[in-house]
């Protein structure tokens, strides 16, 4: 059974050419040659390549991921408002009372990267 090379794009052919065992395959050989001829004469017959991912599996891709980051940056925030405290970078801890800016500023950023995962869920969701 021969492969069809019809279908492959002229990347994947010189590919398969700098592959093929010449000696066990010769028929799929010239075959591939033929093909390789035929292609670089007439480029505008080239195929698409295949996309591995569509837009709505992107999508749908995007919406679990920010649904994941909405329990992390909730707890985070959570835990700012109970006990004054929140990680940064490195695992470095703000205290609100020994570094009130520091602490504003990391909670802001959480909140508004909450803010956009929501968001991002919400009207991945509503388009559906």
């Amino acid at each position: 059974m021969n492969p069809d090379y019809t279908k492959y794009t002229l990347v994947e052919l010189y590919d398969v050419k700098d592959n093929i065992d010449k000696k066990c395959y010769p028929e799929r050989y010239d075959l591939l040659l033929n093909e390789i001829r035929k292609r670089e004469k007439n480029p505008e017959n080239e195929p698409k390549p295949l996309k591995l991912i569509n837009k709505k599996d992107k999508a749908y891709l995007k919406i679990f991921l920010m649904f994941l980051c909405i329990p992390f940056f909730s707890w985070q925030l959570i835990n700012a408002y109970k006990y004054g405290v929140i990680h940064s970078r490195n695992d470095h801890v703000l205290h609100l009372n020994s570094d009130p800016i520091g602490f504003y500023v990391v909670v802001l950023i959480h909140a508004s990267c909450l803010v956009i995962a929501l968001s991002s869920v919400f009207k991945g969701l509503s388009a559906k």
